[in-house]
């Protein structure tokens, strides 16, 4: 019976689970757009897109290690190149200093950036799935800082609260997304 009743409501609970991941801050200026690592080109698409309308003049990228057959290029060099290709001018990328290998160094490291540069406001563009989470980190990252920052999730993505169940990329994204919630909980950053 119990079987029953949760399979007849998957309806309401599974687009419940994808769009508890998914948060949004409304757009507004600020100084720099911030692009994480991770993901797929579309992060800096965004970001460009961000940068292109007006809302902020810097596009800022992070470097992590990078493990790729055939790629010479550290990371950040990547996200910087596609976002150059996408019309950011170069001279308005700026880069975050050393490697980080997770959204709470990545925090860390844009508010050690932000702080030098004297910046008072972020958007910060992640995918769906991950704002949530990039959310909780930029906050306690910038929590005693002067630094505010707005929660962008890249708009048209493949990942939807109505629809993550349905394909391998969204299964996984979103059960590794809540392991890291709950590890987030536990005090792992």
């Amino acid at each position: 019976m119990a079987f029953l009743v949760v399979a007849a409501g998957r309806a309401l609970w599974l687009p419940w689970l994808g769009g508890f991941l998914i948060v949004a801050d409304p757009l507004q200026p600020a100084d720099a757009v911030v692009v994480l690592g991770g993901g797929e080109r579309d992060r800096v698409e965004e970001g460009a897109r961000i940068f292109h309308a007006g809302l902020a003049p810097s596009l800022v990228v992070t470097d992590s290690p990078v493990d790729l057959p055939g790629i010479r290029s550290d990371y950040a060099d990547l996200m910087a190149q596609e976002a150059r290709w996408q019309g950011v001018p170069a001279t308005q990328i700026v880069r975050t200093p050393g490697l980080v290998t997770t959204t709470a160094e990545e925090a860390e490291a844009v508010r050690t950036l932000a702080e030098d540069r004297g910046w008072r406001s972020l958007i910060v563009v992640t995918d769906p799935f991950h704002t949530r989470r990039a959310r909780m980190n930029f906050r306690r990252a910038l929590r005693n800082s002067a630094v505010a920052v707005i929660i962008r999730p890249v708009q048209g993505s493949w990942y939807t609260a109505s629809s993550w169940w349905r394909s391998a990329d969204g299964l996984r994204e979103t059960w590794t997304e809540y392991l890291k919630l709950a590890l987030y909980a536990l005090g792992y950053r």
